[in-house]
């Protein structure tokens, strides 16, 4: 059961005022505000003590919380950093694997094209050399090869560029000096890689 706590009543009345005029006594308000200094000053104080705590923890509170945010912030940055390096690193590296393509691309096209003109003109000039005087000689030993392959029934068509084909019996010799020049570079390709390296 709560007890209940009556204020103090004081008659501010006329009368008990002269009287206390009389007297040279304060008025009762006076009196009043005077006897509860000392309880208005400890309320007074613990107020002060509340707002200093409350503020302080606010204070605390405050400092914790821009803390956790610099150290999310910290973390987003490290995260964001890490991640624009490693989308750079995944974009250099398509880079230079599409670099490293092009100019495989590049060197192989140049080769080709070396030996393409490697070949034409070794062609050219074993066919060059058809023309020459001293190539009568060549053109009679091929003759002689395919008649002694084939048999005298050989039928032998000569080629304009030079060299010949010889046919017998479904079988077919091809001594055109175009188709010697061919197997002769074919005979050297593999050797031509070494240039390359």
């Amino acid at each position: 059961m709560s007890e209940t706590v009556s204020s103090p009543t004081y008659s501010t009345d006329p009368a008990t005022e002269s009287r206390h005029r009389d007297r040279n006594l304060p008025p009762v308000r006076d009196r009043v505000a005077d006897a509860l200094e000392p309880v208005a000053a400890e309320l007074r104080r613990r107020a002060d003590a509340d707002t200093a705590r409350i503020l302080a923890a606010a204070r605390e509170d405050a400092r914790a919380e821009v803390e956790r945010a610099e150290r999310e912030a910290a973390a987003i940055l490290e995260r964001a950093r890490a991640d624009g390096a490693a989308r750079a690193l995944a974009h250099m590296t398509e880079a230079e694997r599409r670099a490293r393509r092009e100019d495989r691309t590049s060197v192989l096209t140049t080769q080709r094209i070396a030996y393409d003109r490697w070949r034409q003109e070794s062609i050219a000039a074993v066919l060059r050399l058809g023309a020459e005087p001293g190539c009568a000689g060549v053109s009679d030993r091929l003759r002689d090869r395919a008649i002694r392959l084939l048999g005298a029934q050989a039928r032998i068509i000569e080629d304009a560029a030079g060299g010949l084909v010889a046919e017998a019996d479904g079988r077919r010799l091809d001594y055109r000096l175009i188709t010697i020049a061919a197997q002769a570079l074919d005979g050297v390709e593999p050797d031509i890689g070494g240039l390359w390296s």
